[in-house]
């Protein structure tokens, strides 16, 4: 039997099609052919309605096929092909291979973030070189109100954070020194501490909450609102006008913020031996000075700006992947955080092993 559609198959003449498919197709004793040849217009539901009667005269043992199928309307077909549900075999559900084809999925999705964050960086060098060699097309006002943002009002939490920090650190450590009559080495175990890991993980990690959710909310929230659109239509730069300063301003802001967090948590620190072990403040600043290392400051240090630059690149990327809807925004300023402060764990404990092998 050859079935011609014919006309226009939408919306409006489904209940017409629906009726003479009824009335006239019946179970016929050879395959039935879908002929197209003369099929001018269909849309979606057409389409639909096209592949569940295949579906259900196949269901009925029938031999079905599409004869004339234009390139468009088979393109729309294979579009409109209902999704089937999971098969049930013996009563147990194909959990393994829906597992599979999620973490695949979510291979994939990590490899591409990582070409495009790859490439996003590439594109904020260029602009950071072009940067240097016109610094007058730096937006200077911008610079320096993120670095107010990230840098000066971050000041409080950071301190407070580092201060309660160094406290528990110093408390613990005079605590179970003092059980072998070593309770003058908590100086020691302190200023390693703070000032080769602590401070500045601590540190990168508040700001990583603050200015990497912010630079993905603020860039996002542009996305959606098509203003980073206008800008191209303008003829201007999104990557100079809005990741440059942002980044810059945290590559200078992180190192003071690590540098007033390493005093802060000495502090801490020297407040919680003076109660642990009753040495004076004076007492701890000798102390100190004899056994502070300079290479432990310093590695401290020389990590901050490529916490800084993993904070700021994440967060701007994030924000340039949103879409039009504010849950988009949303999502990604979450993930922005999540994968900020994995990036800083990360970046540290291989700065921990690169200087551990070169002897620093």
């Amino acid at each position: 039997m050859r079935v011609t559609f014919s006309g226009a198959l939408t919306s409006h003449s489904l209940a017409r099609a629906d009726k003479a498919m009824r009335t006239h197709l019946g179970l016929p004793p050879g395959p039935i052919i879908f002929d197209l040849k003369e099929l001018a217009l269909l849309d979606t539901s057409g389409a639909l309605f096209i592949n569940l009667a295949q579906e259900k005269l196949r269901a009925k043992g029938m031999v079905v096929r599409l004869e004339n199928v234009s390139a468009h309307h088979e393109r729309l077909l294979h579009q409109s092909v209902l999704p089937h549900a999971e098969r049930v075999t013996g009563g147990v559900r194909r959990v393994f291979p829906w597992r599979l084809a999620l973490f695949g999925r979510t291979v994939l999705e990590a490899g591409e973030q990582l070409v495009g964050l790859t490439a996003f960086l590439g594109r904020l060098l260029v602009s950071l070189g072009f940067v240097i060699r016109h610094p007058s097309r730096m937006r200077w006002t911008s610079l320096v109100f993120h670095m107010e943002q990230v840098g000066l009002r971050a000041v409080p939490i950071v301190a407070l954070l580092t201060f309660l920090i160094g406290l528990v650190v110093a408390y613990m450590g005079a605590q179970q020194l003092s059980m072998f009559g070593a309770d003058i080495f908590a100086v020691n175990l302190l200023e390693v501490t703070v000032l080769r890991e602590m401070g500045v993980l601590i540190t990168a990690i508040v700001v990583a909450g603050r200015s990497s959710s912010s630079f993905a909310a603020q860039i996002g929230a542009m996305m959606a609102n098509q203003e980073v659109d206008a800008l191209r239509s303008m003829g201007l730069d999104p990557m100079l006008l809005l990741v440059t300063p942002r980044v810059l301003a945290l590559i200078i802001t992180l190192p003071m913020l690590v540098f007033i967090a390493d005093i802060t948590a000495l502090f801490g620190g020297a407040v919680a031996i003076r109660l642990t072990i009753d040495m004076s403040f004076t007492a701890f600043l000798t102390q100190l000075g004899k056994v502070a290392k300079m290479n432990n400051f310093l590695v401290g240090m020389i990590k901050t700006p490529f916490f800084a630059l993993a904070i700021g690149l994440i967060g701007c990327f994030q924000g340039f992947r949103a879409t039009g809807s504010a849950e988009s925004v949303g999502f990604l300023t979450t993930v922005s955080v999540v994968q900020s402060i994995f990036a800083v764990i990360l970046l540290n404990a291989l700065f921990a092993m690169f200087f551990s092998s070169i002897g620093m």
